[in-house]
């Protein structure tokens, strides 16, 4: 037995509002945060190349980031969907309700699975990018950084293994630091 809108339970309005425009709201804050977060990576990263320090850390984690508004779309509908409903003060039909999350769900998995697949081709672009200003990646970045999700890349393969910029990190001094002690020994 099929379920009809007069058996559906009735709409608390204010519940539904809210609740949509936190999930509206989430949907468009996140998509903000990942935009504004990639624009001040590529910031860092324009700067540090421009410079020519000889050692550059690449976010690799960060780049899920690019493909993440797509499941952020997701929330954004799922909350707008929410507020339609308390607007309306009725459900939508079982038909249009069924349509609608499966909408919701697909936008949903493809965000998700873009973010992986997102990161890897960004991660991949970035390297060639790095490549071609001359820099070269250190093989054990988490030997020396002790970071997960960061590559580190030098412009020269030497400095990967260098005691001392190996220490500078162990003790927790900022790239900028070990940076400018690299350049000084060099002059």
């Amino acid at each position: 037995m099929g379920a009809t809108i007069d058996s559906l339970p009735p709409i608390n309005r204010p519940i539904a509002f809210w609740g949509g425009v936190l999930v509206l709201g989430m949907g468009v804050g996140l998509t903000a945060l990942s935009v504004w977060a990639l624009l001040v990576n590529h910031r860092d990263y324009d700067e540090a190349v421009q410079a020519g320090v000889p050692i550059l850390l690449e976010n690799t984690g960060i780049t899920v980031m690019y493909l993440a508004p797509i499941a952020y779309l997701g929330l954004a509908m799922f909350g707008t969907f929410g507020i339609v409903v308390a607007i309306r003060g009725k459900a939508f039909a079982i038909a249009v309700s069924d349509k609608l999350n499966k909408i919701v769900a697909v936008v949903l998995i493809v965000g998700v699975l873009g973010m992986f697949f997102g990161s890897y081709v960004a991660n991949k672009l970035w390297a060639e990018h790095f490549e071609s200003q001359g820099y070269l990646e250190c093989s054990q970045p988490f030997r020396m950084t002790s970071k997960w999700f960061t590559a580190v890349w030098v412009d020269s393969i030497s400095l990967c293994d260098d005691r001392r910029v190996l220490k500078m990190f162990g003790s927790g001094k900022r790239v900028s630091y070990i940076n400018s002690v690299i350049e000084e020994s060099r002059h």
